[in-house]
């Protein structure tokens, strides 16, 4: 019996000994998740800072041909860098921090991939529609990204700003394809346009003004890029003070007569109200960033992507 229990008391005192040597704390201590977490996001940001530097070196785009070469190869830069964050193998104990950016980078991904197809075609309406799905997912890289502490993945407010880069030569499109609509009708109304009576004069006024409200309507429908909201809405304005002068001038010569000192006022007033026009139009191209593929006017070729824009 003492031998047994002696034996028994040998197997007791092993156990304990190897329970001591393998039962603390499962897993790596909190240091070593720190060092592993540190190392999974250093190699993510070296990613992310190589796919912003070649984004950046091309510029912005400056028109819809552009758009889609340089959205080829973002989309390529993008790729390399999901591809390297999620080839890593996941920190350990922090499998569950890192899980949602990685997910973040695959919806990306699939976004891009449908970016590209829609400035492939040249489908601005499709463009216009799909932005704001565009800025979603950037704004879930973002939020993942910052929750980790990374530097240089979507830490820049890239959920405004590249979908507005996107943004700008889809509007410079869309403003002149309207261009090119209401041009026509401008020109159409001068071919047929007999302005022998006040009463056609006063005609003739009317149309013009409800030319104006309509481009401004139109171009309050559009979204311009944010660094161009200001000159877009002080267009707005200019076009329907256009068109409220026209139409007062419309009301005058429907009442008439018209006095010499009147007529003379209202030129005064039409001027004024041209050269702020043009003025405000001229700020806003400047600052719109991009240019239109095709531009407006008359008899020109129809510009890609015209189902942006409604009949005028």
């Amino acid at each position: 019996m003492g031998r047994r229990m002696k034996a028994l008391g040998t197997v007791v005192l092993l156990a304990a000994v190897v329970a001591g040597c393998g039962g603390g704390p499962e897993g790596p201590t909190a240091r070593e998740k720190r060092a592993a977490l540190d190392k999974w996001t250093r190699t993510a940001d070296a990613a992310c800072e190589k796919a912003n530097t070649s984004i950046a070196k091309r510029g912005w785009p400056v028109n819809l041909v552009d758009l889609d070469r340089l959205t080829v190869r973002a989309i390529t830069d993008i790729e390399a860098a999901s591809k390297t964050i999620r080839a890593q193998k996941a920190p350990a104990g922090s499998e569950d921090k890192v899980k949602p950016f990685v997910q973040s980078l695959e919806e990306l991904d699939g976004t891009m991939k449908r970016l590209s197809g829609a400035t492939e075609r040249f489908k601005i309406k499709r463009l216009d529609k799909f932005l704001p799905k565009l800025g979603g997912s950037l704004q879930k890289v973002e939020t993942a990204s910052k929750k980790l502490g990374l530097r240089d993945c979507a830490s820049h407010q890239e959920h405004v700003f590249i979908p507005d880069a996107v943004r700008a030569p889809v509007f410079a499109q869309q403003l002149a394809e309207l261009d090119k609509k209401l041009l026509k009708r401008t020109k159409r109304l001068k071919a047929n346009t007999n302005v022998s009576t006040p009463a056609e004069a006063a005609r003739t006024l009317r149309e013009l003004s409800d030319i104006a409200d309509t481009y401004a309507r139109r171009l309050d429908d559009l979204k311009p890029p944010y660094w161009a909201r200001k000159e877009s809405d002080n267009y707005v304005v200019a076009l329907r003070t256009f068109g409220r002068v026209f139409d007062r001038g419309a009301r005058a010569l429907a009442s008439p007569p018209v006095t010499p000192a009147e007529a003379a006022r209202y030129d005064r007033e039409l001027s004024r109200a041209s050269k702020t026009e043009r003025k405000s139009l001229k700020k806003l191209l400047k600052g719109i960033g991009a240019i239109p593929t095709t531009p407006g006017g008359a008899g020109e070729e129809e510009a890609p992507g015209s189902d942006s824009t409604e009949s005028a």
